[in-house]
């Protein structure tokens, strides 16, 4: 299997570092391998054994009765008629093992060709897009990011799924490009190479970051190469020419699936009435459709607003002091956020319990286990959906074993790691799930892959589960798989999120 490595060209560094740190955590909690049942082949092809009953009716001994009506003798020869046994000898037909043995014919052997670019009758080639950290932190010193490379666990990761016979007999030949998630330059320079000189058949993981995630268009719309990964909107699907599929939730459906969440854990009933906060005006559309979910499950939204001074602390903290007055006048209890407006929750966690706050996207929190933000020790109750990082998926712990018995590593949850430990565990955990999506879908398409026959397999693929996630579905008009949800709590004392509740499937 040949492996292809690239560093994308240096950016000049004017980015707001902050912004990037938290864009580039957000783009790794990306946490899915589909463990598909396989279709077990009826075997109904007994109607052999049916159709070799001439010789049951091979009775024109019977209609030999003439002769035995007039020579009544040869009638009393009847043991040969009752010599049936040789047609009560059926349990030879009944026993029709070389008939049951018809899957053999039944499953002819697959032929492959070279079906689509990129594809042959022996490979598929796949691009991988990651982060490339180590020249992130010669640009930024400052930053001083932990993360691990991916590359070298991918690696591992695809030698095991070629090992197990690849897909459908073609083995996977893997090429990475690496990027910055500072602006559009590096990311496009990736894009180029892998579509126009590598002619890849698919991409995994994708783009992330300010300026970076943008060019995810220009695999899936400009050069109509799968995807996938990465956190599409509605109107780049609507844009896409090629499928752009991923492992997470979506983040309008991530207001669907956390309601759900707290209806299936009885949680609703104890919020009250709901204020909905947004980051910012672009949070609107999701707002709009939280408001309308729980006032469907007859929660009470009186409040509904977005922040319109992001980045400017002193304008949010007025903006939302005036806000909460008319919240109080309303007796609202509980505040949904949109968004990551952490001067609003950090000023209302210095307000103690007078509020209960439902954090709309948990799995970009995990950071709080290591930075806490202030306040946060007075807070009240702080509730979010999030995934909880876990071996107890046996398919996940798979994965992680892999990489540490072929690496010499130790893949760990980021909040079990010190400061200065090097995190594997994204570079582990998300091409894991990524692969996993892919191998699922591009095996559902059979052995004629295309762009069309993947897209095909994703509309009609249905209900299945990814490492880390028992719950995952993917149907004509639903590209996120993720449907599990786990509700979490802020624990003050212990400084970390804790899981109240099963894995839920959402979905519901």
């Amino acid at each position: 299997m040949r492996r292809t490595y690239s560093r994308a060209k240096v950016l000049p560094k004017g980015v707001a570092v902050k912004r990037l740190l938290f864009a580039t955590n957000c783009c790794l909690i990306v946490l899915l391998v589909a463990c598909g049942g396989e279709e077990e082949i009826e075997s109904n092809t007994p109607a052999p054994t049916t159709t070799a009953a001439p010789t049951t009716t091979a009775a024109p001994a019977t209609t030999a009765a003439p002769t035995t009506t007039t020579a009544a003798p040869t009638t009393t020869a009847a043991p040969t008629t009752t010599a049936a046994p040789a047609t009560t000898a059926a349990p030879a037909t009944t026993a029709a093992p070389t008939t049951t043995a018809a899957p053999t014919t039944t499953a002819a052997p697959i032929v492959l060709t070279d079906s689509f670019r990129g594809v042959t009758a022996e490979t598929i080639k796949v691009g991988f897009t990651s982060i490339d950290f180590e020249l992130f932190n010669e640009q930024f010193p400052g930053l001083n990011l932990t993360y691990a490379n991916y590359p070298p666990m991918v690696d591992v990761l695809v030698e095991d799924l070629n090992a197990r016979g690849g897909i459908l007999g073609r083995k996977v030949e893997i090429i990475h490009r690496l990027f910055l998630p500072v602006g559009p330059l590096t990311a496009e320079v990736a894009c180029v190479e892998l579509t126009e000189d590598e002619e890849v058949f698919a991409v995994l993981n994708g783009f992330a970051g300010p300026g970076a995630e943008g060019v995810n268009e220009c695999f899936t719309d400009t050069y109509e190469t799968i995807l996938v990964g990465a956190k599409p909107t509605i109107e780049q699907l609507d844009r896409a020419r090629a499928s752009w599929i991923t492992t997470d939730i979506n983040l309008s459906r991530r207001g669907q699936a956390f309601v759900s969440l707290l209806r299936q854990t009885e949680s609703l009933e104890d919020l009250g009435k709901v204020m909905i906060w947004g980051a910012d005006p672009e949070s609107e559309p999701v707002m709009d459709e939280v408001k309308a979910l729980l006032e469907a499950e007859g929660v009470s939204v009186p409040v509904v607003t977005s922040n319109e001074n992001t980045g400017d602390e002193t304008a949010t903290i007025a903006f939302l002091e005036v806000v909460l007055e008319k919240a109080r006048s309303e007796g609202v209890s509980t505040i949904w956020f949109v968004g990551e407006a952490i001067y609003a929750m950090e000023y209302l966690f210095g307000l103690g319990d007078e509020f209960n706050l439902l954090l709309h996207n948990g799995d970009s929190l995990n950071m709080w286990s290591q930075e806490p933000p202030p306040e946060i020790e007075n807070s009240g109750l702080i509730l979010t959906n999030k995934a909880f990082d876990s071996r107890e998926d046996p398919s996940f712990a798979h994965c992680m074993d892999l990489v540490e018995d072929s690496l010499g590593i130790e893949v760990r949850p980021p909040d079990k790691l010190e400061p200065e430990e090097t995190n594997y565990w994204p570079g582990t955990a998300g091409p894991c799930q990524f692969l996993a999506l892919f191998e699922a879908v591009a095996t559902a398409a059979g052995p004629d892959l295309t762009n069309e026959s993947f897209a095909q397999a994703a509309a009609e693929i249905g209900n299945f589960s990814l490492p880390g996630y028992k719950y995952v579905s993917l149907g004509p008009d639903k590209f996120d798989a993720r449907d599990s949800l786990i509700l979490g709590r802020w624990n003050k004392d212990k400084g970390e999120w804790e899981a109240i509740s099963e894995e839920i499937n959402t979905s519901k």
